[in-house]
């Protein structure tokens, strides 16, 4: 059975903060959004975040939106020697 996109994010933005060794409270300074909200999206309760709500996760994350909508693409990384930014 596949996952649903909310249900993807969640486990993505969970994810990306525990391999950073960051708490919540980090992640949604990183991000420039509420702790709360950070925590509503993470623990599933907010499943619908906004563009430019996407787009400051990314930015807090050094992503792209896209990927951090899509993982897979995430293996090129800024300033990785096949992707110089």
């Amino acid at each position: 059975m596949r996952n649903s996109a909310s249900t993807l994010f969640q486990k993505r933005i969970r994810d990306l903060r525990k391999s950073r060794g960051w708490t919540q409270e980090h992640a949604a300074e990183k991000c420039g959004i509420g702790y709360k909200l950070c925590q509503l999206y993470e623990i599933g309760i907010k499943k619908n975040p906004g563009l430019l709500t996407l787009d400051k996760i990314a930015r807090g994350y050094e992503l792209e939106l896209h990927e951090l909508l899509n993982p897979a693409e995430s293996g090129l990384r800024r300033n990785s020697p096949d992707n110089p930014r």
